[in-house]
């Protein structure tokens, strides 16, 4: 175990040089670099408090022998993420994050709330404790209130407020210290691991969801057409951040790694979700365009040699027109024209991942009702397997329901789908449904905030990460620049398509990078992508006075209010542990503004 980890009774009893030389060399393995001179004192300016208010406790020496401490615990797998100190006593686990200061702000009262979140829903051995959140404001006095479940206190009435939570023993300690730890990975970090590692990531939570239940049905459909020399199509349903895509690449390689061809592709139509995976996973064979596929293949005599084609985001799947437009060939839609490659093949397993209300595109408005039309319209049997909440769509097929490829457990946040709901509920107009809503999601810890100052907003964000180099926070903003670059944020044209899509979410050194403010990536951009907080730019494109109103217009849209809806509803969430929005000081946006409020969002 760790030498930052005492009882109470060695940390009473250890010399400060000796304390201090441990965490040195601590901070060195955790972070690979010497810690700096403020970092230093700020270490011992907790220690001396601590020292202080521990011996004032006036706790027995079962007590004191019983109960730990534990100095910058890094929390596995989270890439040096650290609260400065932890306190175990029977089933209480303190968080104490220390600050040098005299007052404190929403990001160090978030920064506190989520490391207590994280701990109680990630580590095994916490989650049956009790775990409070503290914030220690060292350079303050006479401090002791509440804020929002975080406990607020000055140095010297420390001792006050841990005294309740610090009376029985904790049973062990090297238990707890070596307990399973599974955050929540984003999808780079997911697919880097799945392709770095060989296995699915966080595979607890891949099993409550489904997952793996999900491979193995797609798996066994695989066999199916093989021996049978026919065909199918799997259609797997969910909600945003259920691991859909991961769910198609974890096929890919599990079909791969032990042969030398590939037997299965992943396609995409979601150009910057494409190029950041391929970035990120430095190769290009595994993740390909849905559109060079079927432009090399739907209208020629060429057959794919992969027996399992996989589409991502299969519900966004141009239609006809949107097809004969393009300078692709031909006039089919593009589930007619994934039947049709099917159909050149003895047999072939087709299996589209579909997400709802993320229509976006001009083109993309058909929907489901497109795979229906291409399969009666097909020249050979196609198998249909979905979920049993699709069925319908096909009256005129026998379908085969399966019940595991409707995956409804998020694996992107623990809030995911109260803010699924709640971004439904602001977008139909129920603004009190929302703002009921709203109130789950910050007890859960996650802070739906907004502010007409973007400094204000950029502050915050920065702050609240300024320990955590890997957290992703930035600028994102509707693709219909009106407004915008009036207030310092240039989501137009020709800004947006300056860089490229990786260069903002991979690239930590390039000047891109989400976390410097000087790119703005779009729904088209974000979509399928997330960050650890976004700073959504609000622009005049979809305003609200009473109703919720589309302010562009969209040549050759069958429904551009749809569009411009779920151009916001990607936008609204992008985030895993928060979202803070930005409306310009504009007349136009001011009851924006104000719906906003209603439905929950509080002011930064």
């Amino acid at each position: 175990m760790e030498t930052t980890v005492y009882s109470l009774t060695q940390f009473l009893a250890v010399d400060v040089a000796t304390w201090g030389e441990r965490l040195k060399q601590h901070h060195l393995k955790c972070m690979h670099e010497v810690a700096c001179y403020s970092q230093r004192k700020a270490w011992f300016d907790c220690f001396n408090i601590l020292r202080e208010q521990i011996t004032l406790l006036n706790l027995s020496d079962d007590i004191l022998d019983g109960s730990f401490i534990i100095f910058e615990y890094e929390l596995p797998r989270e890439r040096g993420r650290r609260p400065d100190v932890i306190i175990i006593s029977g089933t209480n686990l303190l968080v104490l994050e220390f600050k040098g200061y005299g007052s404190e702000d929403q990001s160090q009262i978030d920064q506190a709330k989520h490391y207590a979140r994280d701990l109680k829903s990630y580590h095994a051995e916490s989650h049956k404790l009790r775990v409070i959140p503290f914030l220690v404001l060292a350079g303050g006095s006479s401090i002791q209130r509440s804020k929002e479940g975080v406990g607020i206190v000055s140095g010297e009435n420390l001792h006050k407020v841990l005294k309740p939570h610090i009376s029985e023993a904790f049973s062990n300690i090297e238990t707890w210290y070596k307990s399973e730890y599974a955050p929540l990975p984003s999808l780079i970090q997911s697919a880097k691991l799945l392709f770095k590692k060989g296995h699915f990531p966080q595979i607890k939570r891949s099993k409550s969801a489904g997952i793996p239940e999900t491979l193995n049905r797609l798996g066994a459909l695989m066999k199916q057409a093989k021996n049978d020399q026919n065909h199918h199509l799997a259609l797997i349903t969910g909600v945003p951040g259920a691991g859909k895509t991961l769910v198609g690449l974890q096929y890919v390689f599990e079909t791969t790694q032990h042969k030398e061809g590939q037997d299965a592709v992943f396609l995409s139509g979601n150009g910057p979700l494409v190029r950041v995976l391929q970035n990120s996973l430095r190769n290009r064979n595994f993740v390909q365009s849905v559109h060079g596929f079927l432009k090399q293949y739907a209208h020629s005599t060429q057959v794919p040699r992969e027996d399992v084609i996989i589409y991502d985001e299969a519900q966004r799947a141009w239609d006809a027109e949107k097809v004969s437009n393009s300078r692709r060939d031909g006039n089919n839609s593009e589930p007619s024209d994934f039947i049709n490659i099917g159909n050149k093949k003895t047999h072939c397993l087709l299996i589209a991942l579909i997400g709802e209300g993320q229509e976006i595109y001009l083109g993309e408005e058909g929907g489901l009702q497109l795979w229906q039309e291409a399969v009666s319209n097909s020249s050979l049997n196609w198998h249909i397997h979905c979920p049993q909440h699709i069925k319908d769509i096909f009256p005129n097929n026998e379908v085969n329901i399966v019940d595991s490829f409707n995956l409804s457990t998020s694996l992107r946040t623990h809030q995911a789908l109260t803010l699924q709901g709640w971004v439904q509920a602001l977008l139909e107009n129920k603004i009190d449904q929302a703002r009921n809503m709203s109130s789950s999601l910050f007890e859960e810890g996650y802070p739906l905030y907004i502010t007409r100052n973007l400094d204000e907003a950029k502050n915050y964000l920065q702050k609240r990460y300024e320990n955590e180099p890997n957290k992703t926070y930035g600028l994102i903003a509707s693709s219909k620049n009106q407004i915008l670059h009036h207030y310092g944020v240039p989501n137009d044209y020709r800004s947006t398509k300056s860089f490229g899509v990786e260069q903002y979410y991979v690239e930590a050194f390039n000047p891109y990078y989400c976390r410097t403010f000087k790119g703005v990536v779009t729904e088209f951009a974000c979509q399928g992508l997330e960050l650890d907080m976004p700073l959504l730019a609000w622009d005049t494109d979809w305003i609200y006075k009473n109703n919720w109103m589309n302010k562009t217009t969209m040549k050759g849209a069958k429904d551009p209010d749809l569009l411009r809806m779920n151009s916001y509803r990607v936008l609204l969430t992008r985030g895993r542990d928060g979202i803070v929005i930005y409306i310009p000081e504009h007349k136009e946006l001011d009851q924006t503004y104000q719906v906003l409020i209603n439905s929950g969002c509080r002011p930064l």
